[in-house]
């Protein structure tokens, strides 16, 4: 897992800093919004199983953003590291 994350971390070094920074927000807002899906999808089968909602697009939705958010997040940590790291 480390490799991976040093060959992210070496992809984001060659850019500049404002975009990083830019790129770091932007994939932030995107898994927050990912989170955002998760917590809709528990609560939309919390309270509408009554009505027929399957199991089965819970999970695939769970599933999906789930990795959306980690990545999300993964790049994010990535590219604010690059901001704030070097000059």
């Amino acid at each position: 897992m480390s490799n991976i994350l040093a060959k992210m971390a070496q992809g984001a070094s060659s850019m500049d800093r404002t975009r990083a920074l830019i790129y770091g927000i932007l994939t932030g807002v995107a898994a927050f919004f990912a989170f955002w899906k998760i917590f809709w999808a528990v609560f939309g089968a919390a309270t509408l199983s009554g009505f027929g909602y399957s199991p089965f697009w819970l999970i695939l939705s769970i599933v999906w953003w789930g990795a959306v958010a980690a990545l999300g997040v993964t790049w994010s940590v990535v590219f604010l590291r690059r901001y704030s790291n070097e000059p």
